[in-house]
């Protein structure tokens, strides 16, 4: 394919996902959110807006159909993105679990710093779309719990029965700073916003073993080092909505790193400019259209797309009644 030679990046950018194989993945992807998977394999990520070592996602339509994010950045520079980001600063992904994940913790800034350089800190944020009767994450551990249990139990493999156990209903919204134990449960399908890493430390994995019948590697040392104790901090975010005459916005996470917010459209919204950085656009119900200076896209539940800085004049407006969506944009400087 001939690269396109367009010089502006004037336009929404419809990403295609990279699908991640995994052990305790499902087919939830393709039967609710339509995405294409593969016959016979368990997909439990679809990674739709990556541009990381493990992952890099490709835009779906338009003068830049089939170009990866990577080269996106490279060619546009601060069109989409600026220039303090050598990578795009955001992930979002889709996760189905068709059962539990291990139980896991991932690093902070802090502790790459002084321990692990070759890793990058992970914080994280789920908005749960679809649960099965039962189903929870466990997120943290209980009050009282020790660092030396915590150390006994994981040796023992008996983690989970001192984590904070949480059940959910589709529309919650759950932050994992980065040093939290946490899990997803089997049968949980969920969109997650994070900083741009794939750095995770296993502290149990339900004794499940590779096709080779080798147990799955851990990394307890590395998770005992990273992990974070006796934080009484909520695990379900609560926002307060703010109404304006377009619908509802609600402010659910705002840290160093991203921001993320839920919109309920139910007429015709500016999309707000922000000094220069992009947005990620998921659409979580309903059906959204897109329209700027010179141009106008409609999206569907479960696609995503990036909102570039040199878009002119967007808004955004349900194609019919209502619709919802949730955006992420970075946080500069």
């Amino acid at each position: 394919m001939e690269e396109s030679r367009q010089t502006s990046l004037d336009h929404l950018l419809r990403c295609r996902p990279v699908l991640m194989p995994r052990i305790w993945g499902g087919r939830k992807l393709k039967t609710i959110l339509g995405k294409d998977l593969p016959p016979d394999e368990p997909i439990g990520e679809a990674w739709e807006v990556a541009d990381v070592p493990e992952g890099v996602s490709e835009i779906a339509g338009g003068p830049l159909a089939g170009m990866s994010l990577r080269r996106v950045m490279e060619r546009f520079g601060d069109q989409i993105c600026p220039r303090e980001f050598e990578q795009f600063p955001l992930l979002v992904k889709f996760l189905d679990a068709r059962d539990d994940i291990s139980i896991q913790v991932h690093p902070g800034a802090d502790v790459c710093e002084r321990l692990f350089p070759s890793e990058r800190s992970k914080n994280e944020t789920w908005v749960v779309i679809e649960v099965e009767p039962g189903a929870a994450v466990l997120h943290g551990l209980r009050r009282g719990v020790s660092f030396d249990e915590v150390r006994g139990r994981i040796r023992e493999g008996s983690i989970m029965e001192v984590m904070r156990r949480l059940e959910v209903r589709p529309g919650d919204v759950i932050h994992l700073p980065a040093g939290t134990l946490h899990a997803l449960l089997g049968g949980i399908m969920l969109l997650e916003v994070q900083d741009p890493s794939d750095s995770t430390f296993r502290v149990y994995d339900h004794d499940r073993v590779t096709p080779e019948g080798k147990p799955r590697e851990l990394h307890v040392e590395q998770a005992l080092a990273t992990l974070s104790i006796g934080s009484d901090r909520p695990a379900r975010i609560v926002a307060r909505p703010q109404r304006h005459d377009w619908g509802t916005r609600e402010l659910l996470v705002d840290i160093e790193s991203y921001r993320v917010e839920r919109l309920t459209l139910s007429g015709e919204m500016a999309w707000p400019a922000r000094c220069g950085i992009p947005g990620v656009v998921v659409v979580m119900s309903g059906d959204v259209i897109g329209r700027w200076d010179g141009g106008e896209e409609a999206f569907g539940f479960g696609e995503t797309f990036i909102a570039p800085p040199a878009v002119r004049n967007l808004t955004l407006a349900p194609l019919k009644d209502r619709c919802e969506v949730v955006v992420t944009t970075p946080a500069v400087g």
